[in-house]
């Protein structure tokens, strides 16, 4: 379905570009790595306090305020050069579900992020106090951690399987 799309991508003189200078999708994947470990690990943070573990040191509230901006840049940097590396493989994104799967868990968990952040914001003095925090604050930290680990996973599964799909 997508693949009239992505073979006209690669065609582009961008695509073209970025397809004849080889340093290009080497130092696109190891910005795209070191910005996963960011996020991934600010996120981390997050979700065991909202689980309890660690439980001295900084608040919710106060990890939060630090750590969602830290999250945001890293996503930002990550479309980015996500963006590279499909403009410069584009076949090899748009026809592997696994792209897609990763695509759709990425706006899930952005959307719950921002909605977390809202509430916390809203209400920092019950987000910090164990005994007040939302039943739902586990269940936030688990699917957040989930959808962090899926899409990692999907987005080194996009390099094993785009070959079946190609």
């Amino acid at each position: 379905m997508f693949r009239p799309f992505a073979d006209w991508v690669a065609s582009t003189s961008l695509s073209q570009t970025f397809q004849n200078h080889l340093w290009v999708v080497p130092t696109s994947q190891a910005i795209h790595i070191v910005c996963i470990c960011v996020l991934f690990t600010s996120a981390l943070m997050i979700n065991l306090r909202l689980l309890g573990v660690g439980a001295s040191g900084r608040s919710i509230s106060q990890l939060t305020e630090n750590l969602v901006p830290w999250m945001w840049r890293a996503l930002g940097v990550l479309l980015l050069t996500g963006t590279v590396q499909t403009i410069a493989e584009p076949v090899r994104q748009f026809v592997t579900p696994v792209f897609w799967a990763k695509m759709a868990m990425i706006a899930m968990v952005a959307t719950m992020t921002v909605a977390f952040a809202r509430k916390v914001r809203a209400d920092a003095a019950r987000w910090d106090a164990a005994g007040t925090r939302p039943s739902a604050a586990r269940a936030f930290a688990v699917g957040s951690s989930l959808l962090w680990i899926a899409i990692i996973v999907c987005g080194r599964f996009i390099a094993y399987t785009s070959a079946f799909y190609t």
